[in-house]
């Protein structure tokens, strides 16, 4: 999960830092990518801000193979139309409400505003250790600063009509994150059933911080060959490897009303 700063009102962030659990992590701007010398396995020496990426217990991403079934409260999504401002922030393509505040998660009778999306490709987490083409990341934050991430995982099949206007758009984005607009509803973009698994984990890039609730969708969408490529042509490859579980318990929500 990618955490853009440059949009910190947006955020209600500090100047300078990011609020993860309530406490602030500071920003900085040293170069990663995801090969070679910047890449995952050494994120955790490039600033010492990110040593969490090596030295962190409850990092993510992970392989959700045989998640705990657990009758959990349902998420609860508040998503109305929105204009969403697409960009490139170098690492991924990401849209972000241009007038955020409307649309919010309810998890666990806490309610978390939406922030921003974007995506990775091959899926950052993996079921039974299968990758699905693309993995979408619906960010969201409390009012205490607490961060929830609803994960969309992709498959490919047919044209997903929700995502064309966004889809249509990818190529053309520069990095300002109000060139180029669009208007959606958002709760068109997930999946129809919305049973998720959930575990504690963390930002899946630098500075790697933990605290973040986690909340991925069991069933993938569909978006067609051509739609993926749309994403892939820009970053093929913006994906951070799984970590380990060590002994975190995952939940798959069985709960009915879906």
């Amino acid at each position: 999960m990618h955490l853009r700063l440059a949009r910190r009102t947006a955020l209600g962030l500090a100047a300078g830092s990011v609020l993860i659990g309530g406490a602030a992590v500071a920003a900085t701007t040293t170069p990663w990518s995801y090969s070679g010398a910047t890449g995952p396995s050494h994120w955790g020496s490039l600033d010492p801000a990110y040593t969490t990426c090596s030295d962190g217990s409850a990092q993510s991403p992970i392989d959700l193979a045989k998640p705990v079934k657990s009758d959990l409260v349902n998420l609860g999504f508040t998503y109305p139309s929105a204009t969403l401002g697409i960009f490139d922030t170098g690492h991924t393509i990401e849209a972000e409400p241009l007038e955020p505040g409307a649309d919010t998660l309810t998890l666990n009778n806490k309610a978390y505003t939406f922030a921003q999306l974007h995506y990775h490709a091959p899926s950052e987490h993996t079921i039974n250790g299968t990758h699905y083409p693309l993995e979408i990341h619906f960010v969201h934050k409390a009012a205490d600063g607490q961060l929830a991430v609803v994960g969309v995982l992709v498959k490919q099949g047919a044209e997903n009509a929700a995502w064309k206007p966004i889809t249509d758009r990818i190529a053309a984005a520069t990095t300002d994150p109000e060139a180029d607009q669009v208007d959606v509803n958002l709760d068109t973009l997930l999946p129809r059933y919305r049973r998720s698994i959930r575990y504690d984990g963390s930002l899946t890039t630098p500075p790697c911080s933990e605290g973040v609730k986690w909340n991925v969708l069991a069933y993938p969408i569909e978006m067609s060959a051509a739609q993926i490529a749309a994403f892939t042509h820009e970053y093929a490859v913006n994906a951070r490897p799984t970590q380990p579980r060590n002994n975190r318990v995952v939940r798959l929500d069985v709960s009915r009303d879906h």
